[in-house]
């Protein structure tokens, strides 16, 4: 199946970036913020989550809604970016290394990511501190939700990068770690991996020539 391959499509957080949920839930905790503990969810956003990572709200104006959430007016953006450098811990450079071996064979990468405009730096921070390259030197483009306005599962956000990328979904591989999402691009026509969370994809690409 690899073999016929063109393009690979990335999700960003468990597949690329690291997340950690404990450490987000315990780090809202941390700053007396439960309510907000108990909305995270990685792979499907949730009410503020949600509409800041489809767009509607900005980073700024999310971190209001949360204050609000939780009665902590006292709470800074500061704090808040904090636990989210918490929930995106690290990159895995060894993955990186496999994105650009694929590009080095002429096969065409990318990303689809639900993801928020603050969530993105902290991103494109860890591959810095790992590689010491940009985020977008690995990938032919990059698609965001929050700049989309549409969130995965949605076939809609499918349908906009297909669009605008120009790629045929019979030639294209999907790998995300969310099951919902990658049901979603197998019946639009993509092969698909769901790897577990943070779980490695890499040894699929072995048999591909060098």
């Amino acid at each position: 199946m690899l073999k016929e391959i063109k393009n690979v499509i990335f999700d960003l957080g468990g597949v690329i970036c690291d997340i950690e949920i404990e450490r987000v839930v315990a780090a809202f905790r941390e700053i007396q913020m439960p309510n907000m503990a108990n909305l995270m969810d990685p792979c499907y956003p949730a009410e503020v989550n949600e509409r800041m990572e489809c767009g509607e709200i900005s980073w700024e104006e999310a971190c209001d809604e949360m204050r609000k959430i939780d009665n902590r007016p006292e709470v800074t953006n500061e704090q808040i970016e904090w636990v989210y450098r918490e929930f995106l811990p690290r990159v895995n450079g060894a993955k990186l290394d496999t994105i650009d071996r694929l590009r080095s064979m002429g096969i065409r990468t990318y990303i689809l990511s639900n993801t928020n405009p603050r969530a993105i730096e902290i991103v494109r921070d860890r591959v810095r501190e790992a590689t010491g390259r940009e985020l977008d030197s690995y990938f032919d483009a990059i698609y965001l939700s929050f700049q989309l306005g549409i969130l995965k599962p949605s076939p809609a956000i499918f349908e906009r990068m297909i669009e605008q990328s120009g790629i045929n979904p019979a030639e294209t591989l999907f790998v995300d770690d969310g099951s919902r999402n990658a049901d979603t691009a197998h019946a639009l026509g993509f092969s698909i991996y769901c790897p577990p969370t943070n779980g490695e994809w890499m040894h699929i690409f072995e048999d591909l020539n060098n």
